[in-house]
């Protein structure tokens, strides 16, 4: 079944994201996930709902966030997407190669294009991406995750709390299905120049291929893209 581009959800909990044509087909929708919510991103109508408001962990999801943030700092000047940000050891170690998670093998001490790490961090879902961008807005990715929160409130998400920028597992960390629909609608809505990069399959970077990790892509179903994420506290999730 084709997924209209109108139609916008996340399943927490599930492998396989599945959008249907209309209500009436979306009230015969049942899903093994834990939390799921799906709307239509054009009237904001209400086609699935289990759980939404119940909170969990945002695994890979929080990046939503942070891109929401960066977005939002270049949209009103405080950016631009040829500002370079260095890579510090902690961005190294902690989201780098080191790590052994996603990342965009960012070299210790160099310095990124942000619109490198833009693509980074949607394509490769890559933490050091994530880590060197925090550090280079905020200082630290503590004071870049009050940000986040405090970006998520004045959007009016009331609920989700964030801790850092890559959404590796932290303590008092978590998300609601409605919450991150609502979010993903709005990047939809707002930043049409930069959600092209969540529909983008691949990205070369220092001479590294790397693809994108959202399964939906590839599947020729009519997606275009945003978040997957996957802890062993959240399970696999998804945004498209």
């Amino acid at each position: 079944m084709r997924i209209p581009i109108r139609l916008r959800g996340v399943l927490a909990g599930l492998a396989v994201l599945l959008a249907v044509a209309g209500a009436a087909q979306a009230q015969l929708f049942e899903t093994k996930a834990k939390q799921a919510f799906m709307i239509d991103a054009e009237t904001g109508t209400v086609l699935y709902s289990k759980d939404a408001d119940t909170p969990f962990p945002p695994a890979s999801l929080a990046k939503l966030m942070t891109m929401e943030v960066v977005f939002n700092a270049v949209r009103t000047g405080r950016l631009t997407l040829d500002d370079e940000f260095h890579v510090s050891e902690n961005a190294w170690r902690t989201g780098g190669a080191p790590s052994g998670t996603s990342t965009m093998f960012a070299a210790l001490g160099s310095s990124i294009r942000l619109e490198d790490l833009i693509q980074g961090v949607i394509v490769q879902s890559a933490n050091d991406g994530c880590i060197i961008i925090a550090e280079g807005m905020a200082g630290s990715e503590e004071n870049f995750a009050q940000l986040m929160t405090e970006r998520a409130r004045a959007l009016g998400l009331t609920t989700s709390v964030f801790r850092n920028s890559t959404g590796l597992p932290a303590e008092g960390q978590f998300v609601t299905a409605r919450e991150l629909v609502r979010l993903a609608a709005h990047i939809w809505r707002e930043y049409p120049e930069f959600y092209k990069y969540y529909s983008q399959t691949e990205f070369t970077w220092n001479k590294i291929l790397q693809r994108n990790r959202n399964p939906l892509l590839a599947m020729n179903i009519g997606a275009d893209g945003m978040k997957t994420g996957f802890t062993e506290e959240s399970g696999y999730a998804i945004v498209g």
